[in-house]
């Protein structure tokens, strides 16, 4: 093992919680391991909501991050799994590392207890496809706002009163612990969670063999499973993180369990469905679920 490990991470509060908790993990799971913390300023972080989407939204952050990796500035970067793109660089492998954090969505609101409570042209903030889609699905009347920023400007937005609540992923606000802000957790039968959510990873060139070997030892290799079959259901449909998907997973009894979502973007058409098969056999499951939901029009939906 190398003598020291150089983290790039943005510098954002939750960013920086987060390469923290790797942080923490590696001191405590490494003998004399040196880290450094590079932080980075990416362009996501102040270009234009437009030019955001138009560069790949979420993508655009890992690619920057991936930068530094290639130019070896780096040896590892610390992402929430959620915002890397199933479709990975061949260049980089990435491994989920520590347990999952609580995978749904939440609701901050000062004025409504929940979802159910709110009038049918509330305004929600959100920048997620995905939870506009399921908001859609609820009320075609909600007024999305769109916000974007860090979890702070999120909730400043929400305390100027430019929208009556705000959906975010509760593992964000945990990690900043913020939870007594929660209004409500939105059950994962109503709004499936983005693949990888509430996970964390870290990235690393593939032919960095120290690097490799290390989190080989170190990643979380329950969890790899699971995370690795919803980011194959989200690849084989041909998504990204502007697509309409909702996938998630668990173990249970030698048993994977997937549930899976897809919509168009104004929520009114949807497949949502369940998978299940032995432990053993599920190397092949996200692709298999998958392809069941081509058959069932998933890929005109994502495209729509």
């Amino acid at each position: 093992m190398q003598d020291t490990i150089r983290i790039a991470t943005r510098k954002s509060p939750l960013a920086l919680a987060q390469c923290n908790l790797v942080v923490d993990m590696l001191r405590k799971r490494t003998n004399g391991c040196d880290i450094k913390l590079v932080p980075t300023t990416t362009s996501g972080d102040t270009i234009s909501k437009d030019a955001f989407k138009t560069n790949g939204g979420k993508g655009l952050f890992i690619k920057e991050l991936e930068n530094s990796l290639l130019k070896e500035k780096v040896d590892i970067a610390v992402h929430s799994l959620k915002d890397v793109p199933a479709a990975l660089d061949p260049r980089f492998d990435i491994m989920p590392v520590l347990d999952r954090e609580c995978p749904q969505d939440i609701m901050i609101s000062n004025k409504y207890a929940s979802l159910i409570d709110m009038p049918r042209n509330a305004k929600i903030g959100t920048s997620s496809p995905r939870r506009m889609a399921l908001l859609r699905a609820i009320s075609p009347n909600f007024k999305i706002i769109e916000v974007r920023g860090n979890i702070g400007t999120r909730l400043r937005k929400l305390e100027e009163g430019k929208c009556d609540a705000l959906i975010l992923a509760a593992a964000g606000i945990h990690r900043l612990n913020l939870g007594k802000m929660i209004t409500q957790y939105i059950s994962e039968n109503y709004f499936i969670p983005s693949a990888g959510q509430g996970a964390l990873c870290v990235e690393y060139l593939k032919k960095n063999r120290k690097i490799k070997k290390l989190f080989s030892k170190l990643g979380n290799h329950e969890l790899n499973i699971c995370v690795t079959q919803e980011r194959e259901f989200v690849r084989t449909i041909s998504g990204d993180c502007n697509s309409p998907i909702g996938i998630i997973s668990k173990i249970d009894k030698r048993k994977l369990i997937l549930k899976g979502y897809v919509s168009d973007s104004k929520g009114r058409s949807f497949i949502k469905s369940k998978y299940e098969c032995e432990l053993e056999n599920s190397e092949e499951a996200g692709q298999i679920f998958g392809k069941i939901f081509i058959n069932q029009g998933a890929k005109k939906l994502v495209k729509s």
